[in-house]
């Protein structure tokens, strides 16, 4: 226990499903945790679990999705503690609004329209891009830091995910692009990409398209992963992508 004591991480998405096992883990090893994500409400509960465990954490509302607000985001971070050491880039996912006409199916590639293949790529690809460009040059000054970034088997294999699939694959190739050009600064870049996990989101969506019973992985073992990551993985391991869930 107390791995990451005196470190700053911060965990976006953190308001529920892998967001909020991971901020409770990395609080867990005495790290202190900025929670972000949109709902304030959700990220009250996560707060309030990590203290209710003994730890420490805030909550900090902010559209990630908004360069000027990821910008303000670090900054407040940035003015309360000093520095950030770990950063998880969780938030993403595929909108309810999506998929909830969708009968037992993908979207076909073709299929899709230019806003919601825009909304897919904003959430999912733009939003770790923002962080890592606004987090890394803390880091860099640093000369040291961990970023881990939630990408998904949908983004290593051939699927029927489309955008999603897509813009997962992007955070591979991000990582990797982050790992080597960080690496000299004493900086590890890397990823995991979870099967299908049981979150709230994820059940909504197996129970639009008609998948209720489809076997889910825990959100706490992805959880895990991270944690091995930020606290056990050697320091040459960086752009490196931890496949989990391989069977469902």
């Amino acid at each position: 226990m107390d791995q990451l004591k005196g470190k700053i991480a911060i965990v976006t998405g953190a308001g529920k499903g892998i967001g909020r096992e991971a901020a409770l883990a990395i609080a867990a090893e005495g790290a202190a945790v900025a929670a972000v994500a949109r709902t304030q409400a959700d990220l009250d509960e996560t707060v309030k679990m990590i203290e209710d465990n003994g730890g420490s954490a805030i909550a900090i509302s902010h559209d990630l999705t908004v360069g000027a607000e990821v910008q303000a985001m670090v900054g407040e971070i940035m003015n309360k503690y000093g520095k950030i050491d770990i950063l998880v880039n969780n938030a993403g996912g595929y909108p309810s609004e999506i998929y909830r006409n969708i009968e037992h199916q993908a979207i076909k590639l073709w299929e899709w329209t230019e806003e919601q293949w825009d909304q897919i790529i904003k959430t999912n690809v733009r939003i770790p891009f923002l962080c890592m460009k606004h987090v890394l040059p803390i880091m860099i000054s640093q000369r040291s830091g961990k970023v881990v970034s939630v990408s998904s088997r949908m983004g290593r294999i051939a699927s029927q995910m489309g955008a999603y699939a897509v813009a997962k694959g992007s955070i591979i190739t991000m990582t990797k692009t982050a790992a080597i050009q960080t690496q000299e600064y004493g900086i590890q870049v890397n990823a995991v990409a979870p099967g299908i996990v049981d979150t709230p989101g994820q059940r909504v969506y197996n129970h639009s398209v008609g998948q209720d019973g489809v076997p889910m992985g825990s959100a706490a073992d992805v959880a895990k992963a991270i944690l091995y990551l930020l606290c056990d993985a050697p320091p040459v391991m960086t752009g490196q992508s931890i496949d989990l869930f391989t069977t469902v």
